[in-house]
């Protein structure tokens, strides 16, 4: 496996455009297909397959036709929360208090739902 931290931007930009190229190929779609489907012109598929610079955007559009959105699942990948980060959360940012407390209404002397008669109509 290459260790892309090793490789300079230009020679990432030509494995990429390797890789794509080498999808095509696999699905047997022409350099005119694949633009055709995707959007762009014959020459920007040219140039991105020889690692020329593109836009992010036109290689979404070749991804997206060459059906391998995949590539990025990593990150949309939601990150998991640590306990501890939980934990200092819910310390920092505590849940609320119920407006209505039973206990604290009654002693205060206050009425409560049990002392409440739903039958007082009919007394």
């Amino acid at each position: 496996m290459t260790d892309i931290y090793a490789l300079s931007d230009p020679a990432i930009l030509t494995q990429i455009g390797q890789k794509l190229k080498e999808a095509r190929i696999e699905q047997n779609i022409s350099q005119k297909s694949l633009a055709d489907s995707s959007g762009l012109s014959t020459f920007s598929i040219s140039q991105m397959e020889n690692g020329h610079n593109t836009s992010l955007l036109s290689l979404i559009m070749v991804l997206r036709a060459l059906n391998r959105l995949d590539v990025f699942e990593g990150l949309f990948r939601e990150k998991p929360v640590s306990p501890v980060a939980l934990s200092e959360y819910m310390k920092k940012n505590p849940q609320r208090q119920r407006a209505y407390n039973t206990n604290a209404t009654a002693e205060k002397g206050g009425m409560t739902t049990n002392d409440f008669n739903w039958d007082e109509d009919k007394q």
